[in-house]
C-alpha cells in the first residue's frame, strides 16, 4: 500500500483541475504514472466517477486542504 502516492492523487484531485478533468475522462491512463496497488486504482477511480457524475462537490479556490 502506497499511502503517499494515494495522498497525493486525491489532493491532486481537489486542487488541479487539469488533472481532475482527465482523470475522470480516463482514470486508468492518468493514474498509470502512480505506483499503486490494484486496490488503490481501483478505489481512485470510484473517486475519479463520484466526481464526474457530481457526487462530491470541488471545494472553491479559497479552501486549504493542508
Amino acid at each position: 500500500m502506497n499511502l503517499q502516492a494515494v495522498e497525493m492523487v486525491v489532493r491532486r484531485l481537489f486542487t488541479d483541475a487539469e488533472f481532475r478533468a482527465r482523470a475522470i475522462a480516463d482514470p486508468a491512463t492518468t493514474l498509470v504514472e502512480y505506483r499503486l496497488a490494484a486496490e488503490e486504482r481501483i478505489a481512485l477511480t470510484k473517486l475519479c466517477v463520484q466526481l464526474a457524475g457530481g457526487g462530491l462537490k470541488v471545494p472553491g479556490p479559497s479552501v486549504v486542504w493542508w
